[in-house]
């Protein structure tokens, strides 16, 4: 490039003199600076320099999938995690595998940008050979994962969009619950999850309390993590719960869930009451933007029988 450039200017000195030799000087610094907007340098949750597209057009998402469906851009691969949870919209998109990628279908993409998390690190060795790779931070809030991505795809102001859309969404959904003659209820949320059941920090279900109104019960405000619990502690954990969702594989009830509630989880008020939700785990539980409109839409539904 920098030789043809050389050669051009040379002609026009030889041709027109120095003073167009100037204007073409000029001319090849203004080349320059729209090769320097093709590409982007941005630091990753990793403290990696990693130089991008402006506008990355053949993304494998790894990770994010989620704030890419937020924000309406439809990537060129993913997991098979996230085609599960975004069928419609991940329709067509290729298929990269599980947990361990298929490093070389993701080579036959020849994509512009790979998202991985910061906990993927490992993977980094054989990814770079392939395109520029973003790492995300895991465990962020998804207010904070929609910024960072939007930002690494140039998508701003369609993350305003979404944002605005949610705002509207919420306000909607309060007054939805208020019309229903639901207000100023306590909510619960438990997940079975393999042989376990476990509580989460009430922030991971933010589109219930926040988007939709509930409060989280006073036991669920003192924890602060996801840990696990035994069947025989949940009364207390949603002793004084008015509504009670259950996370559970596809959101149908199972035998066991069956048992306890029949069992030793009959006398608790919301179980007496009916007010026993069986949700989508996987909807519910990834912690994104939408996994947030998702809960506060579904919980919305449920109570007002929808």
């Amino acid at each position: 490039m920098k030789k043809k450039k050389l050669t051009a200017l040379l002609l026009v000195v030889l041709t027109l003199g120095l003073v167009l030799a100037a204007c073409g000087g000029s001319g090849s610094s203004s080349d320059e600076a729209k090769t320097e907007d093709k590409a982007r340098t941005l630091t990753d949750a990793l403290d990696r320099q990693v130089v991008i597209p402006a506008t990355p057009k053949k993304i494998v998402a790894i990770q994010n999938a989620g704030e890419l469906y937020a924000l309406d851009i439809k990537p060129l691969a993913t997991t098979e995690y996230y085609k599960g949870i975004y069928p419609d919209f991940l329709k067509g998109v290729e298929n990269i595998g599980g947990d361990k990628p298929n490093v070389e279908k993701i080579a036959s993409l020849k994509p512009d940008l790979i998202i991985i998390s910061d906990y993927q690190k490992d993977m980094l060795t054989n990814l770079e050979k392939i395109a520029p790779v973003y790492a995300t931070k895991f465990g962020v809030t998804p207010d904070e994962q929609l910024t960072d991505i939007a930002n690494l795809v140039n998508a701003k102001e369609a993350e305003k969009t979404y944002q605005a859309k949610y705002a509207k969404e919420s306000k909607e959904a309060k007054a939805t619950l208020k019309d229903a003659g639901i207000e100023n209820q306590k909510a619960a949320v438990i997940q079975f999850w393999g042989k376990e059941i476990y509580i989460h920090d009430p922030i991971v279900f933010d589109g219930l309390y926040t988007g939709a109104g509930f409060t989280p019960t006073e036991a669920a405000k003192k924890n602060k993590e996801t840990k696990a619990i035994s069947s025989e502690a949940i009364p207390d954990y949603v002793s004084d719960a008015n509504q009670l969702f259950i996370l559970t594989p596809e959101g149908k009830s199972t035998d066991e869930l069956n048992t306890l509630l029949t069992g030793i989880w009959k006398d608790i008020p919301a179980v007496k009451a009916k007010h026993v939700y069986p949700v989508n785990s996987d909807e519910w539980s990834n912690y994104t933007a939408p996994s947030r409109e998702y809960q506060m839409q579904d919980a919305i539904d449920k109570v007002t029988n929808k």
